[in-house]
């Protein structure tokens, strides 16, 4: 396949180089290197008050921790808190100043719904911070429309909804499909065929390679997938011809 075969972190970094980003660390997820980072001044303070992000008094009555909580309303998920405060730490040596810092970056996930990668945004702070989406997308926005310098895709993610999505069209690999797809489609419902390709020792590109990491999942751009279906009903053939010689 050659220039026609992709691993998922080959198309995310593709993605991420798209938008002028790049990626932080090697294995999903994946964030972005940081895109700016905001100290939290009286006045961005008060920018996120009026964005219902707000300081809360701590219920354990210590002085250490200052906690911010999106106090808008939130996704509700049966069986799990939400994840909507940030907490910060005294800076060391300082009994007064705590260490009010977030971090802009992106976060990457490949979308096959919207045909493409979609970007959300993350809003890190220096010492605790929510898991959730919707206040993460809250203060990055709150933050971005509050003035100052920043890249193009932070403003356009402030702007969204909450994420964006570059299509698969857009990076160049338009139709493009991972192994496991392909796979389906060839073995056609037949349990048998899919049983063999569950047996890694048969097709080649493998369908399940044993011990694959996440990031290591292979797809195949369309001009390549026809070739893929070729190699493996060879290679079913000459599997078929081994058992009736047995």
């Amino acid at each position: 396949m050659g220039a026609d075969s992709f691993t998922l972190l080959d198309i995310l970094r593709r993605a991420a180089a798209h938008k002028g980003l790049k990626l932080q660390n090697g294995e999903p997820p994946c964030l972005s290197e940081p895109i700016t980072t905001y100290r939290l001044d009286e006045r961005l303070l008060a920018v996120l008050e009026d964005n219902g992000i707000r300081r809360q008094p701590r219920s354990d009555c210590t002085h250490e921790i200052f906690t911010l909580v999106d106090e808008n309303p939130q996704k509700k998920i049966p069986g799990w808190s939400s994840s909507d405060y940030w907490n910060f730490k005294l800076v060391a040596n300082s009994k007064t100043k705590f260490d009010m810092k977030i971090i802009l970056c992106v976060g990457f996930g490949f979308n096959y719904k919207a045909r493409g990668i979609s970007l959300v945004p993350h809003a890190p702070g220096t010492f605790v911070s929510p898991v959730d989406q919707l206040p993460n997308f809250r203060m990055f926005r709150a933050l971005v429309q509050s003035g100052g310098a920043t890249p193009a895709v932070a403003k356009e993610l402030a702007a969204s909804d909450g994420t964006l999505t570059v299509t698969f069209t857009d990076l160049g690999l338009g139709g493009i499909r991972s192994i496991s797809q392909l796979f389906s489609e060839f073995a056609g419902g037949n349990g048998i065929i899919d049983e063999i390709g569950l047996n890694g020792d048969v097709f080649e590109p493998a369908p399940h390679p044993r011990n694959q990491q996440p990031g290591d999942e292979l797809f195949v751009a369309e001009p390549s997938q026809g070739k893929v279906f070729d190699a493996w009903k060879n290679q079913l053939a000459a599997y078929r011809a081994k058992l009736d010689v047995a």
